[in-house]
């Protein structure tokens, strides 16, 4: 056990600051709230025809929308999927995310799934911004 010498300098610990981020709970939906909010995106879907192309399937887990697309991969002789193909010719992957915070779809955020599987939130706004925005950006989902 050796002290250190009154004459040499010593680093003092910096001391942690902590800093208190309230994080809402995310909005827990029934079965009708879903179902109500899955009738109101897909009608929203059917009225745009850039959409209505795209968007195979909606899908609702937790307080996450999720838009599905249909696309024919490529594909050599030995090549083996690990998703089962859609009529032996189609992919289902998924286009876009729309993160609920509220029930009733005014605040919600888009999000895009890199190539790694983690998701980068877009841009944040009423339900109908969301979808509208997913239409009109070219960029990410083209």
């Amino acid at each position: 056990m050796s002290k250190a010498k009154t004459g040499t300098s010593q680093t003092k610990k910096k001391k942690r600051q902590w800093v208190w981020v309230h994080v809402p709970q995310p909005p827990k939906f029934t079965a009708i709230d879903k179902t109500m909010t899955l009738s109101r995106v897909e009608k929203i879907i059917q009225q745009s025809p850039k959409m209505s192309q795209k968007v195979s399937r909606v899908n609702m887990r937790g307080n996450k929308i999720y838009l599905y697309e249909l696309i024919e991969p490529f594909k050599s002789e030995n090549t083996i999927f690990i998703k089962p193909l859609i009529d032996d010719k189609y992919l289902e992957v998924i286009y876009a995310r729309i993160t609920l915070n509220d029930k009733h779809g005014n605040d919600c955020a888009v999000d895009w799934q890199r190539h790694n599987n983690q998701w980068i939130s877009l841009f944040d706004g009423t339900l109908e911004e969301c979808i509208e925005n997913i239409e009109n950006d070219g960029a990410w989902f083209g």
